[in-house]
């Protein structure tokens, strides 16, 4: 009788720790090899074009905020003051007031029964311009479209004009009137110019077109802005100085008005407003061709005739003479601005030869005239019919004195620098100017004396068999401290086995 066979049960190799078991409910996490890849997510660029709804609303809520964030502080400024003043009238001749201070300072005129007022606040109305711009630039952002950003910002103008009409209606009175078509007009051209200025700018569009001109083109355009900027700040400091020599004759002004604080708080808001304006006229002044207050008036260097003036402390600083002989000394100053911007087309890349800076410094000259012939037409108006009727600057006079004083004196400037000087422009590793930051250089693929290459690396690759890779951590001469102070790359490089390492001696023996 043979005995049975003994079934010997199968062992199990023992668990390695560390090792997660795999039950039979337990799926399994490793996709296998044969399924589909999974779809990659949609992109902005796969995405539908934006309709025309999704401009629309955008375009109405920029345009709406733009309007009630410069309309608001009016707001608040005139029903302040006729709360201080003790509640005279009615609240809705306020809120008129205030609708009617914000559609001035958008350019539109008023007309009361002394004939129209259409002197603009140029501070107020670069407080809107500048929330338009934003309106702009928030479309733009909103849409993260180009072409629909464009056609945002005409939106936010056909919105914003809007507006300005309903709000024209709502404050024509018996005393004063404003014309809504006039109001969607001048308002809504306001807007569209600010506002396509945002959307270009925040869509990068401004930036593509800029870089499409030339190194010459461009120190041009920027020199000329920089020039109008100098010349602007020139002008305030003249028309500062003029009013603190008389400032005993505005300190009279304010005393014959007998308003209390509350009604100097306001005379003194009123000339901070009309600031820029007053501005202006001094660079007019100092520019030769001057301005008029009034008909038949004229204040400049060589002569001034004026009438009477109305009795506003901005206007003490008024000249009642012509200058002295040494006066004619401040037709220098706007050739002294020219001279500064000459000096910086000089030291910028305009390209080879003297032709490009004569052109350059042509052109900043003429970017120059150019802003103050706009800042003179917005600076001049008028504070009723009759004598004030002309109020303001000639605009294409100033804008042609500044043009020719700066660029001429901006051109002999940049041509003495880059040849009695010897001035040299300033070149990016291209050799042309660029309008972002200069970007950073390619890697080397290693360093000549194995250090970090160029690219900013931390360390050289290492493949394990040069001098610098780690040799293991079993008693080789200086395996700890490059793994301390050399991270590896590749993760792989720490876990090689001995006969990836030919020059080793301290492995357990061959690979089996």
């Amino acid at each position: 009788m043979s005995a049975a066979p003994r079934v010997v049960p199968a062992i199990r190799p023992p668990m390695v720790f560390g090792e997660k078991a795999m039950s039979v409910t337990e799926p399994s996490t490793t996709p296998a090899e044969d399924s589909p890849p999974a779809p990659a997510p949609a992109t902005r660029t796969d995405a539908a074009p934006l309709g025309r709804v999704s401009v629309l609303v955008a375009a109405a809520a920029t345009a709406g905020w733009a309007a009630l964030v410069s309309f608001v502080p009016l707001l608040v400024l005139v029903l302040l003051g006729w709360l201080l003043a003790g509640g005279a009238g009615a609240a809705t001749s306020a809120l008129r007031v205030a609708g009617a201070a914000w559609l001035l300072a958008n350019g539109v005129p008023l007309h009361t029964p002394i004939g129209p007022y259409g002197l603009v606040p140029l501070a107020l109305t670069a407080f809107v311009a500048w929330r338009l711009v934003r309106a702009g630039g928030n479309t733009a952002r909103a849409l993260a479209d180009r072409r629909a950003a464009l056609l945002g910002a005409v939106g936010v103008a056909a919105g914003y004009g809007l507006l300005a009409a309903l709000l024209a209606l709502l404050v024509s009175g018996p005393d004063v009137s404003v014309s809504a078509p006039r109001a969607f007009l001048t308002a809504g051209g306001l807007a569209l110019v600010c506002a396509v200025s945002g959307a270009a700018h925040r869509s990068g569009m401004l930036r593509h077109i800029a870089g499409q001109f030339s190194p010459a083109v461009r120190a041009g355009l920027r020199s000329g802005a920089f020039a109008a900027v100098t010349l602007l700040g020139l002008g305030a400091f003249t028309a500062g100085g003029s009013l603190a020599w008389h400032a005993d004759r505005a300190a009279d002004t304010f005393r014959a008005y007998q308003a209390g604080p509350v009604g100097d708080i306001g005379l003194a808001l009123l000339c901070l407003l009309y600031a820029p304006t007053v501005s202006v006229w001094a660079v007019a002044y100092l520019s030769g061709p001057g301005f008029a207050f009034g008909t038949h008036t004229a204040v400049g260097i060589g002569g001034v005739h004026l009438g009477p003036v109305p009795a506003i402390p901005l206007l003490a600083g008024l000249p009642t003479s012509a200058a002295p002989t040494a006066g004619a000394l401040l037709l220098g100053l706007p050739l002294l601005v020219g001279v500064a911007t000459g000096w910086l087309v000089a030291r910028r890349d305009t390209g080879p030869g003297l032709t490009p800076l004569v052109f350059a410094t042509a052109l900043s000259g003429a970017v120059a005239g150019a802003l103050f012939a706009v800042a003179g037409a917005l600076s001049a108006g008028s504070l009723g019919g009759g004598r004030l009727a002309m109020i303001g600057p000639s605009w294409w006079q100033l804008g042609l004195a500044v043009a020719g004083l700066v660029g001429v004196a901006a051109m002999a400037a940049g041509l003495t620098a880059r040849t009695v000087a010897r001035v040299r422009p300033h070149r990016t590793p291209a050799g042309g100017t660029r309008l972002g930051p200069t970007p950073t250089p390619d890697a080397s693929p290693s360093a000549p004396d194995g250090g970090p290459s160029a690219g900013g690396s931390a360390g050289p690759a290492t493949d394990g068999t040069g001098p610098s890779a780690p040799t293991g951590a079993d008693g080789s001469r200086d395996g700890k401290a490059d793994g301390a102070q050399q991270p590896a790359a590749d993760p792989a490089a720490h876990h090689q086995g001995p006969a990836d390492r030919p020059g080793d001696d301290g492995g357990a023996g061959p690979a089996t």
